[in-house]
Order: structure tokens, then C-alpha cells, then sequence
């Protein structure tokens, strides 16, 4: 019988898994300075050295970023994310785009054939937020389209959206900057949102296509 013996876990190792979890579970988010290392070596009842191997584990894992002087934040919500984006950033342009389309327009015939009323609700708070014009339109269009993504019920998918439009954020944003409130890329959104609503899913995947055609457009014009 091939019995494979049990693998003792080190405490920095414990420690690692324990802040991976507080980040996926949405306790530090993304974008988030965690505690100071003295913080936490008290909250975890660690030494310092301990808590720092723990910490660098995460650094290389590409889940944390040390700024010296500033402190740490949160990179990526899980280890899918950042290999996500790894092989992102080894893509083309045509091809970032070319799978979002296909993504997205999945996304929105699902979200037509399983919105709540509670996800419409959700979708017209994020299209009030856009038309409120406080931002710089890309916070407030990715809210929209992550409000559509969630609609669907199927968390796989909105995860794997969630980790292309952030890349994209990221990396293309500056060129879609107030873009997103031109008046034609507001009503394509109003269209989408209704078309959810009347649960017609070829017209919101129809509709989908046309707001990353725009997109698309302003990058490749940017």
C-alpha cells in the first residue's frame, strides 16, 4: 500500500495561508494597505521573522507589493488571478479584446436568462452612479459590467471577467478615460441593462458587442 505521510505545515506557512484566505474572502481587498508587520505578528502571535517569510511569500506570489516607506498592498485576490494576468501580459492587444468579446457576450445572454430583480436593481444603482459623472467613467463602467457578470450566477464566470477588465483597467484605462461618458457609450449601456431586464438574450449579447466595438475603438485610437 503506498501511504503517503502526512506533510508538517511551518508556521510562516500557516501564516501565508491565513492572510490568502482574509484577501479571498474580501477582508483585505485589492488595492489595500494591510497592517504593519508589528500589527500583525501581534494579531497572528508570531515573531517577526516569522511573520516576514510569511509576508514574502506572498510578495513573490505576486498576491502583495512592498512599497518601502508606504506599506503593503494587495496585488491580486488569489494565485488565479495573478497567472491570469501573467499570461495577459504576454498577449496582443487583439487578443485581450477578442476573448473579453467573447466573454462578455456569454456573460450578458446569461444574465438576461437568470437576472433576479434584485441583480436589475443592482445594475440601475451602478447606471445612476455613471450618469452622476464623479469619477473618471472607468470605476463607475467596470461596477456596471461587474453588476451584469454577477448576474449571470455563475461565479467562475465572474471571477474570470473580473480578472480580464481589471487587467485591462489597469494597464488600458488612461485611454478610455471620460470615454466611457460619451453619450452613445451611456445609452449602449441603457440598452444593455433594459435588455436584461426584458430577459433577451440575443439582443444583450448583440448590445455587448457594440460597447466593446466602442471600447475596443478608443484603445486602439488612443
Amino acid at each position: 500500500m503506498d501511504i503517503k505521510k502526512p506533510v508538517r505545515r511551518s508556521l510562516s506557512r500557516q501564516v501565508s495561508e491565513a492572510m490568502e484566505d482574509l484577501i479571498r474572502r474580501g477582508r483585505w481587498k485589492v488595492g489595500d494597505r494591510i497592517p504593519s508587520e508589528p500589527e500583525l505578528a501581534k494579531s497572528f502571535t508570531v515573531s517577526h521573522n516569522t511573520l516576514r517569510e510569511a509576508l514574502q511569500s506572498l510578495i513573490h506570489a505576486g498576491m502583495l507589493e512592498a512599497r518601502p516607506g508606504d506599506g503593503t498592498y494587495v496585488l491580486a485576490s488569489d494565485r488565479l488571478s495573478v497567472a491570469m494576468s501573467n499570461r495577459l501580459s504576454e498577449s496582443g492587444l487583439p487578443k485581450i479584446l477578442e476573448a473579453r468579446l467573447a466573454l462578455e457576450k456569454e456573460i450578458a445572454r446569461l444574465a438576461a436568462a437568470n437576472r433576479s430583480e434584485d441583480d436589475l436593481r443592482r445594475m440601475g444603482d451602478a447606471l445612476a452612479k455613471c450618469r452622476e459623472k464623479s469619477g473618471d467613467g472607468i470605476d463607475d463602467d467596470m461596477q456596471f459590467h461587474a453588476c451584469v457578470a454577477a448576474a449571470t450566477h455563475n461565479p467562475v464566470l465572474s471571477e474570470l471577467y473580473g480578472i480580464i477588465i481589471r487587467y485591462i483597467q489597469q494597464n488600458l484605462g488612461y485611454l478610455l478615460v471620460e470615454k466611457q461618458y460619451d453619450a452613445g457609450a451611456m445609452a449602449m449601456h441603457d440598452e444593455l441593462a433594459e435588455a436584461i431586464r426584458r430577459q433577451d438574450a440575443g439582443c444583450a449579447g448583440e448590445i455587448v458587442e457594440r460597447i466593446v466595438q466602442f471600447d475596443t475603438r478608443s484603445i486602439e485610437g488612443g
